[in-house]
């Protein structure tokens, strides 16, 4: 039976269609800081939410501040000698005993200081060759007591002479090859080193910042109105920023007596109880004082506020399992709890698993959908 030409068109036309690929329906494209979790993601995160409601609530007044070893406890060591740096012996970050070799100079004035303790050997050795010759001569009523006398005089002065000349040595530690040897003051950790072998130095150029890095305060800058009610040992909160979820609980150890004329702001130091793992000199911090003003804010956990690149945000769930982030203000109200500024009540918020949230977000499948 022969085919009529337009059933035979029909035919060939399916058949090609059936060799042609199937079409991709194009995932959903979901707006920037926008993802979408899946039940199973949700479960393994734990995931909880929560309706914003504002709460009148007294926040604490937040001041930034400066990780740093006591005073007390810190030193910069500078060159006593005029000469060349030979070698150094320690990189920030290492751990000294007190008396560790810092840095080796080599400096004329330990040579000079080396030639003075000599001389001044051989003249008290001289001085007291002739005292006990005069103590000898005097059993035998050959010189006169006042001879004796002066000669122990003599023997007296060389020997500080002598004193002097070892303690300049021994201040200079002559190293084996020469060199005045820089130790430590005590011990510590080397927060930073100034200078490199070769380079000239004179006295009181600094080499080495020394510190203690087991005990750390935070200072700060606080406006004169809140120093009013602030004194010695009065506790107070430190966020560290690198660590926004941890509060420290710190006490004040120190306060200006002047005010800053630019600032006007007393500078005002505390010492914190506890030194988290990864803590550093130099980290930047946050204050959280007591004395805030009472304002609107909704209340959530610590976990609830994530870190982003832009700043804090919080995760709006727009419908189960899609999630939104939006910037807000967070103040840490020092007992797990942060005070945010930025929401409407009646939203629903992620408060247990936004960290997972924040990751799924940031991560390289987010959006993809």
């Amino acid at each position: 039976m022969r085919l009529r030409p337009l059933t035979m068109l029909a035919i060939l036309g399916a058949l090609g269609a059936c060799r042609e690929p199937a079409r991709e329906v194009p995932a959903e494209s979901l707006p920037a800081g926008t993802v979408v979790l899946t039940p199973a993601q949700r479960q393994t995160a734990r995931l909880a939410t929560d309706t914003v409601r504002l709460t009148r609530v007294a926040t604490p007044l937040v001041v930034p501040a400066t990780l740093h070893a006591p005073d007390l406890s810190s030193a910069r060591v500078g060159s006593i000698v005029e000469g060349r740096v030979d070698a150094v012996r320690v990189l920030p970050g290492d751990r000294v005993e007190a008396g560790a070799p810092l840095m080796l100079i080599h400096s004329h004035e330990l040579a000079t200081a080396v030639r003075d303790y000599s001389s001044a050997e051989a003249e008290l050795a001289v001085a007291q060759a002739a005292y006990d010759r005069s103590e000898r001569l005097l059993a035998d009523e050959a010189v006169p007591k006042e001879e004796v006398e002066r000669r122990r005089a003599l023997v007296e002065q060389a020997r500080a002479e002598f004193r002097r000349a070892r303690e300049i040595v021994d201040h200079l530690s002559p190293s084996p090859q020469g060199d005045v040897t820089v130790r430590a003051p005590h011990a510590g950790t080397v927060f930073a080193v100034h200078v490199k072998a070769g380079e000239a130095v004179t006295p009181g150029t600094p080499l080495v910042d020394l510190g203690d890095a087991t005990v750390l305060w935070a200072t700060g800058f606080v406006p004169e109105h809140a120093a009013l009610t602030l004194t010695r040992g009065t506790p107070v909160k430190v966020v560290l920023d690198a660590l926004p979820g941890d509060t420290l609980e710190a006490r004040v150890v120190r306060m200006s007596g002047t005010v800053d004329s630019v600032r006007r702001a007393l500078e005002l130091r505390v010492a914190l109880e506890r030194q988290p793992a990864g803590a550093r000199p130099g980290m930047f911090a946050s204050l959280v004082l007591p004395g805030g003003n009472a304002v609107e804010r909704a209340v959530l956990p610590d976990e609830a506020v994530q870190r982003m690149d832009a700043g804090d945000v919080v995760f709006v769930q727009e419908t189960p399992g899609r999630y939104r982030a939006i910037p807000v203000r967070a103040t840490p109200l020092g007992d797990g709890r942060v005070a945010v500024e930025g929401l409407t009540p009646g939203i629903v918020v992620v408060t247990t698993g936004a960290y997972y949230v924040r990751g799924a977000l940031e991560g390289p499948a987010a959006g993809e959908h």
